[in-house]
Formats: structure tokens, C-alpha cells, sequence
């Protein structure tokens, strides 16, 4: 019979442990699955399944089958999570896990250490032809492939354990903390082994878990839901976000760290705690870091800001790195450039865009060089800074002058490159202090030669540009409207002109360098603007009608726009529904598109690692038939080497080992059978001849011991006579002895013969006795018993015959008593049939002539179809029963009732049957 389909958990551990001992470990994890799957494992605690699993997991990670492993773990915290240890052991379980997958990459990667160190030292020695092959076609070194064959499976291996845990454990408030140590985990992976792709889905598989926690399936109601409204569950993703984006940052994935700043920022708003200062230090020097790769020195600067203002607060901070931050912090506002002066379509865009980033800062409105300045001064943050760094301000924003301004600032331009940490600061700093300088000496020349303009503009070491990158700043700030410039090449002549009559709409206001003097467009400018403020105080007190007149405007317009006001309001209320609209439809849009695209990753994904792993087993099935030829290419040559030496031992031929190649192996085999058979042939002869000196010697042998043998033989028949004497001799003697001591033996036990034989006369006379006793109490036991059994027969055949006799007066009574009842039952027939007929001739006495004739119509109609029991009513109140009672001939006392035949019905009568002619008919049919 076969074993049952299902075990307890102990039983399936011993026989996944009994078939790993017999190397079988596919079954015994399939077999251990099975059991993990089954639904009838929820009857069983936790602590008896968790054994399992970890079993499960560990020959899972041993046979990298993460499918299996996948399935098996979902299907184990679905059957264990309702009790109460069954979270805690889904974590051990999973734990254990991404545990166990780590040490498989760790030794994966120090096997590829050890087999790439080997092959690197034999490779010294003399490249195959193989691997000159592959250098040539391939950019990869033996390294690479060595990590690709041994590191990269158990790589996909983990990270596919990564992705399976957390999906198990994102989706409930009790494995959170789990949940947060194996995303540190998973982020640690992906810095370690420099995995950007993984990264990237790893932050995609993070945003799309919280964007399920906070939206709630209505009609669902899920155990032990994630809560974002709790403060520590919101602390614990905020850290997972600041860790996240210190790695994007490592990774130098600026696109994924400015995503996730915004994921930062939406839970610090969401977030009714106040993150860690340390946390929000993080925060911010990161976000320095983005800024700096993105080029937007304005918001670089204002990162560093909020950095220097919370790392200033804490206790931990020294006065070297105060003093280092400031200095960066100083660096990264003077490096603002000049914003542009030119009103373009965009500038809403921007407007938006810098709001946008200014909130991602955690600031109240947009930051501008002028208010980082002020705050650089506030703080007074040129006592922290280095001197050097001080003197540099002074030189940029109170003192600048083009013409000693490259004199002045050597050394400070020294002591920047000197610092690594202020490197990426050089290249902005050049453009501002440059567009400066252009500005002012616009102020004061108007034409100037383009090679002394280009001496101004250049410094040493890496602040030097070259002439044309120079001239290209030039233009851009000719194109941002910050000065009129016109560049003569013919003339090497650089034209600073400006029309006095410039719209000034084009013009800021405010004017971030100090000017030298005013321009002649400013000057014109404010003349006409003073102008005509004037005119327009002298003809409001000329004219008071003119100041009623724009009061009527001005109410006329509120009216016109408290008016319009609902209108408006509907059209805006409109254009925000077809905006939502539109951005559904845009999302929606965008949602199957990031899905087609996902699709088509995941497929091209597939197709390549199919592709791969298609090449891989072509790549092994190569090394392996090249292998196998080099191994019989060895193997011949060997043979071929053995058979020269054995030839050139033999010293009849002389094969030279330098020249194997060119001999071929039917001749060299060829030599070998010449040999051999020579060989044979000289074996054969020696035989011979050792045959025939052998019969010689032989038979020399026997003719000289025939002498001998006839003297050594008297000699023997002599030497055995004596030795038959003495041997004879000897047994007489010992046979002597023993009869003796046999007669001794007889006279010594003849004494106890009388007693011996007394005793057994009596046993026998005892025995003798007993023996009658037992055989006559045997014979009156059987006497007894048969006695005892005749009795026996005797009463059962007389119970028997009294059982028949009493059965059969039961049976004569029974009769006796049916006779009695059948003879009453056709008494009362025969007095109810007689008192019938009686009432039907009284009944037919009160008749007319054609109702009795119609009777005998009917009665006659009815014998001949079998005496039907349906027959015609009588007349409608003649009160008379059916003309069958008059006509039924009398029936025999003991003739059986019989059961009325439903035939055809009678013929109609002229009047139809009343009620109780039908009733009445009915019971006389029912006494029959």
C-alpha cells in the first residue's frame, strides 16, 4: 500500500535529510516544498514548520532555484502568519535566507579571486591560442570572464532573493523593522557590487510598495496593514529614503537620487516628526552634491546654506570643519552667476521650476545671490573662513577692478587648486569674476582692443582659458543682455555701444554689479521716468476731473468684474476639470506606456539572457570538445612518445623524440608489430632450445639415480620394519593396560548390582500402580461424557419436537382463524348484497317505465364490455343508486372480491347526474 500523501513536518525533514545523503537534494526539495504548500500545514505551530523551511531555503540557495523558493516562502507566511509566532518565524525564515544567498556570492567571488589569480600566472607563462583569440575579439580580461561564469549567477541569485523577501514582508506593520534591515541590506548590495541597473528597480520596487500601503482597496481588510499616518512607521521609511539617497549619490545616479529627493521631501511633509538633524545634514549636502552635477550653482549654494546653518548647531562640530564648510559655502555663492536680462516665454516655467526646488530645500521663496549674500554676511561667516578666502570676497564684491584683479588674486587662485575639495568651484568662479569683469569695462570703455580685453581675462593655473572659450563667454553675456557687445575679428576690436533708448522693460531693476558709472541708457532712462512722473502730478491738479474719471474707471471695472466674477469662476472651475482631465488622460497615457516599455524590457531582458545563456552553453560545448581533443591529441602523443621509447630501448631501430610530428602513427604501429614479431620469433627459438637441453639434463638425472634409488629402497624396507615392530609393540602394551584397568573398573561396581536392581524393581511398581489409576479414571471420565452427551441429543430432539408441535397448532389455530374471519366477511356481504336488493326493489317500484327501460339500456350496454364499474348516472333526482345494483347476479360465499376494471365509460344520459347522485352513487360503488 502506498505511503500517505501527507506527513508531519518531523517525517518530511528526516526524509529530506535521508535523500541529501543519498546526493539526491532535487527531491528532497521538492519534497519539503510540497509540504510547505500544502494548505494542511496550518494545523501544525510554527515551531514545528520553521525546521522545515530553513531547510527548504537552504538547499533552495544550494540549487539557486529561486523560483521554487519564491512560491514556497509567500505560501509559508500565508499558512503560518495567523498564529502568534508565525510572523517571527517568517522573519527567521527570510533572514536566514538573504543570509545564506550572501555567503554563496561570498564564496563565488573568492573562487573567481583564486581561479583568476591561477589563470593569470599560467597566462604569464605562454597564452593559449584560445585566449589570443578571445583578446582579440573580446574587450574582456580573464577576470571578467571568470566573474561572469562563477560571480554572476549566485549575483542574479541574491538579488532575486532580495526581491522575493521584500515582497513577502512589504505588505505588514509587524515585519516592518525586517523589511527596513533587508532594503539596508539590498542597498548595501548594489553600492558594493556597483549595481546601477538593480538599483534603479530596487527604488522603483520601494516607491510602488509605499504608493500600495497608502492607497486603500476598498472592500479589502488586510492583516496587519502598513499605517503611513504612524510616526514611527514614517520615521522608519524617511530613514530608508535618506539611505537610498546616499547611495543614488555614491552611485553617482543623479536622476534616481533627484527622485528621491522628492520622495524625501513628500514624507518630511506627510511626516508629523521632525527627522534627526544628523538625517537632514545628510539630507542636504546630498542635495549640494545634485545640484552641483546638474549646474545650478543658485540652489548649490542654498543647499550649503541649509547644511552650514544645522551642522553650525551640533555639539559634534569642530572648529577645522566649520571653518572647511563655511569656506565651501562662501565658494559655492560667489560661484551664482548673473541671472539673464532677457524676458523669454519660459521664464513662468522657470518661475515654477525654482518655487519647486526652493520647497524640495525646505525654503519659504526662491533664494538669490543677493540674499545668500546677505545671509554669508549675517553670519558673519568671513571670521570663519580662511583669510585667503575673505581677501577673495573683497576682491569679487567691494574692490574688483579689472586691471589688477588677476595681480591681486594669484595667490588665492593658488590656494584654491591646492584644495580638492574647492575644484569644482573653479570653472564657475571663472565665469562670474570674467562676466564681472566684461561688465565694468564696458562701463568705461567703449571700444577695446580684443588682445588686451583677452590679458585681462586671463589667469594662471586652472583658472586660464583659452581665447576662444573667452570670446564664447563674452557672447553669452551679450545674450543675456547684460552689456552690448560687438566683436570687430577683422579689426580685433571689441565695441561696447548701447542704445540710450532701449526699452527699459528689457532691463532689471536691479543691478547686481556695482557700477563704476552710470550708462547713457540708464541716464536717459531716468530723466524720462522723472519726466513723466511730473507731467503726471501737474495734470492731476490741473484737472480734478481726471482723478474722478479714474475713479468711475475704477468702479466701472470692479462692477464689470464682480459681474464676470461667476463666470470666470466656472470657466476656471472648467479648465481644472479639463486639466484633471487631461493629466488622468496623460498618466493613464504614461502608465501603459511605462508599462509597454517594462514589457518590453522584461522581454528583451529574457531575449538577452536567453541569448546569453545560449552563448554561454555554446561557449561551454566548445571548451568542452576542445578539451576532450586536447585530451586525445596528448593521450596520442604519449602513446606515440611510449612507443619510440620502447622502440629505441629495444636498440634494433633509432627513432628521434625531437621528430614525432612528422611520423606518422600506421608506420610508427608498423615498427612496433615488426618488433614484436621479431621479438616473438626469438622468444620461440630460445623456448626451443631450453626445451631440448632440459630433456637432456633429465635424462642424464634418471640414469645416474637408478643406482641409487635400488639402494635407498633397501635402506627404506628395512627402516620400515623396525618402525611396524616398535609401533606394534607399543599398542599391545597400551591395550594391556586399558584391560586391566577395565577389570578393576568391573570389580569395583560389581558391589551396588543387588541396590540398583531393588530400586528399579520398586520405580516399577510405583509407576506400574499409578499408571491403572490413571487409565481407570480416564475410562469413567469418557464413560461420563458420553453419558452427558447422549442426555444432551435426547433434550435438543425433544425441545426440537415440541417447537414443531407448537408451530403447527400456531399454524392450525392461524387457519382455523382466516376461515372464521373469511366466512364473517361473506356473511356481511351477503346481508349487505341482500339488504341492497331489497332497497332496489323498493326503489324500482317508484320508477317510470322509461327510466327502468333506460336502466336496462345501460345494464345491457355494461355486460358485454366486462362489467365495468363506470357506468351512466341516473336521472337527475330519482334518488336512485346505479342500474349495476339491479342486474349484479349473486355472488358465491367463498368467490374472491375482485377489483373493479376501469374500462370505457358508459354513454351519456339525456340529463346530466346532480351532486348527490354522484356522492351517493360513489358510496354504493365504495360498498361493493
Amino acid at each position: 500500500m502506498a505511503p500517505p500523501a501527507f506527513s508531519r513536518p518531523d517525517n518530511v525533514l528526516k526524509r529530506a535529510e535521508d535523500l541529501i545523503g543519498v546526493n539526491q537534494s532535487d527531491a528532497a526539495l521538492q519534497t519539503l516544498y510540497e509540504l510547505i504548500t500544502s494548505k494542511r500545514t496550518r494545523s501544525f505551530s510554527p515551531a514545528e514548520l520553521e525546521p522545515v523551511a530553513i531547510l527548504f531555503v537552504t538547499l533552495a540557495v544550494e540549487l539557486r532555484n529561486a523560483k521554487l523558493v519564491k512560491d514556497g516562502l509567500h505560501q509559508y507566511k500565508k499558512n503560518v502568519q495567523a498564529g502568534s509566532t508565525g510572523l517571527p518565524s517568517v522573519e527567521v525564515v527570510v533572514k536566514k535566507f538573504i543570509e545564506l544567498s550572501e555567503a554563496q556570492l561570498s564564496a563565488a567571488q573568492e573562487k573567481a579571486d583564486a581561479v583568476a589569480v591561477t589563470e593569470d600566472d599560467l597566462e604569464a607563462v605562454e597564452p593559449s591560442p584560445e585566449d589570443i583569440l578571445l583578446s582579440s575579439v573580446s574587450t574582456d580580461d580573464t577576470r571578467d570572464r571568470s566573474d561572469r561564469e562563477l560571480v554572476n549567477p549566485s549575483l542574479r541569485f541574491l538579488w532575486e532573493a532580495y526581491r522575493t523577501v521584500l515582497d513577502i514582508l512589504r505588505n505588514n506593520s509587524k515585519l516592518e523593522q525586517t523589511y527596513a534591515f533587508v532594503v539596508s541590506q539590498a542597498f548595501q548590495f548594489c553600492l558594493k557590487y556597483n549595481r546601477k541597473t538593480e538599483f534603479r528597480r530596487l527604488c522603483d520596487f520601494l516607491r510602488a510598495h509605499i504608493l500600495a500601503a497608502a492607497q486603500k482597496t476598498p472592500g479589502h481588510q488586510a492583516v496587519n496593514p502598513i499605517d503611513l499616518s504612524d510616526p514611527d512607521t514614517l520615521q522608519r521609511h524617511l530613514e530608508m529614503r535618506f539611505q537610498q539617497l546616499n547611495v543614488s549619490v555614491k552611485l553617482e545616479l543623479w536622476q534616481e537620487s533627484f527622485r528621491t529627493v522628492e520622495d524625501v521631501h513628500t514624507l518630511l511633509i506627510s511626516s508629523k516628526r521632525q527627522p534627526r538633524p544628523s538625517m537632514m545634514v545628510n539630507y542636504y549636502e546630498n542635495m549640494a552634491k545634485i545640484f552641483a552635477v546638474s549646474n545650478n550653482s543658485l540652489f548649490r549654494a542654498a543647499a550649503w546654506q541649509k547644511f552650514f546653518n544645522l551642522y553650525s548647531q551640533s555639539p559634534l562640530a569642530t572648529d577645522k570643519d566649520l571653518k572647511h564648510y563655511a569656506s565651501v559655502y562662501l565658494l559655492s555663492t560667489l560661484a551664482i552667476p548673473q541671472d539673464s536680462r532677457v524676458t523669454t516665454a519660459n521664464d513662468d516655467f522657470g518661475r515654477r521650476k525654482k518655487a519647486r526646488l526652493a520647497s524640495l530645500l525646505n525654503l519659504s521663496k526662491v533664494p538669490t545671490r543677493e540674499s545668500l549674500i546677505e545671509s554669508v554676511l549675517s553670519k558673519k561667516l568671513l571670521k570663519i573662513v580662511d583669510p585667503s578666502l575673505a581677501r577673495f570676497y573683497d576682491l569679487i564684491e567691494a574692490d574688483f577692478h579689472p586691471l589688477s584683479f588677476a595681480t591681486k588674486s594669484k595667490a588665492i587662485f593658488a590656494e584654491i587648486e591646492s584644495n580638492k575639495d574647492f575644484a569644482s568651484y573653479i570653472r564657475p568662479l571663472t565665469e562670474v569674476i570674467l562676466t564681472r569683469l566684461f561688465e565694468q569695462v564696458s562701463q568705461v570703455y567703449e571700444s577695446i582692443k580684443l588682445d588686451f580685453l583677452v590679458r585681462l581675462s586671463t589667469f594662471e593655473g586652472a583658472f586660464k582659458l583659452t581665447p576662444s572659450e573667452i570670446e564664447t563667454l563674452l557672447i553669452e553675456a551679450g545674450q543675456k543682455n547684460l552689456l552690448a557687445v560687438k566683436i570687430n575679428h577683422d579689426a580685433k576690436v571689441v565695441s561696447f555701444r548701447s542704445d540710450p533708448f532701449e526699452d527699459a522693460s528689457t532691463v532689471s531693476d536691479l543691478t547686481i554689479t556695482k557700477q563704476l558709472q552710470p550708462s547713457p541708457a540708464e541716464l536717459i532712462r531716468h530723466q524720462l521716468s522723472t519726466l513723466a512722473k511730473s507731467l503726471t502730478e501737474s495734470l492731476r491738479i490741473l484737472d480734478p476731473t481726471i482723478s474722478e474719471s479714474e475713479k468711475e474707471n475704477r468702479a466701472e471695472a470692479l462692477q464689470k468684474a464682480n459681474a464676470e466674477f461667476e463666470n470666470e469662476r466656472a470657466e476656471i472651475v472648467s479648465r481644472y476639470e479639463i486639466v484633471d482631465a487631461r493629466k488622468e488622460k496623460r498618466s493613464e497615457e504614461n502608465r501603459r506606456k511605462e508599462e509597454e516599455q517594462a514589457r518590453a524590457r522584461l522581454e528583451k531582458l529574457a531575449a538577452e539572457r536567453k541569448a546569453e545563456q545560449e552563448r554561454m552553453e555554446q561557449e561551454a560545448e566548445r571548451r568542452r570538445l576542445e578539451k576532450l581533443e586536447r585530451e586525445k591529441q596528448e593521450i596520442t602523443e604519449r602513446e606515440k612518445r611510449k612507443a619510440v621509447e620502447e622502440i629505441n630501448a629495444k636498440g634494433i631501430i633509432k627513432v628521434d623524440l625531437d621528430d614525432l610530428d612528422n611520423i606518422d602513427p600506421d608506420r610508427l604501429k608498423g615498427m612496433q608489430l615488426q618488433q614484436l614479431e621479431k621479438e616473438r620469433k626469438e622468444m620461440e627459438e630460445k623456448l626451443k632450445s631450453t626445451a631440448r637441453k632440459f630433456d637432456h639434463i633429465e635424462r642424464a638425472q634418471r640414469k645416474f639415480e637408478l643406482s641409487l634409488l635400488e639402494k635407498d629402497s633397501e635402506i627404506q624396507k628395512v627402516k620400515d620394519l623396525e618402525d611396524y615392530e616398535a609401533m606394534k609393540s607399543k599398542l599391545l602394551a597400551q591395550a594391556k593396560k586399558d584391560h586391566d584397568e577395565s577389570l578393576k573398573l568391573r570389580d569395583r561396581l560389581k558391589r551396588t548390582v543387588p541396590d540398583y536392581t531393588s530400586f528399579v524393581s520398586k520405580i516399577r511398581e510405583e509407576k506400574s500402580a499409578t499408571l491403572i489409576k490413571l487409565r481407570e479414571d480416564a475410562r469413567k471420565n469418557l464413560e461420563a461424557a458420553k453419558a452427558e452427551r447422549v442426555q444432551q441429543i435426547i433434550s435438543e430432539r425433544k425441545a426440537r419436537a415440541e417447537a414443531e408441535k407448537r408451530e403447527r397448532e400456531e399454524a392450525e389455530r392461524r387457519a382455523e382463524f382466516e376461515r372464521k374471519e373469511a366466512e364473517r366477511i361473506n356473511e356481511e356481504r351477503e346481508r349487505a348484497r341482500v339488504e341492497e336488493e331489497q332497497k332496489a326493489e323498493k326503489a324500482r317500484a317508484n320508477l317510470s317505465f322509461s327510466e327502468i327501460q333506460r336502466l336496462k339500456r345501460e345494464q345491457q350496454f355494461r355486460e358485454p364490455s366486462g362489467g365495468r364499474d363506470f357506468e351512466a348516472p341516473p336521472r337527475k333526482g330519482s334518488g336512485l343508486p346505479p342500474p349495476s345494483e339491479f342486474s349484479a347476479p349473486p355472488r358465491r360465499q367463498f368467490e374472491p372480491v375482485s377489483q373493479p376494471s376501469y374500462g370505457a365509460p358508459a354513454p351519456a344520459s339525456d340529463k346530466p347526474m346532480s351532486f348527490a347522485e354522484k356522492m351517493r352513487l360513489k358510496r354504493m360503488q365504495g360498498g361493493r
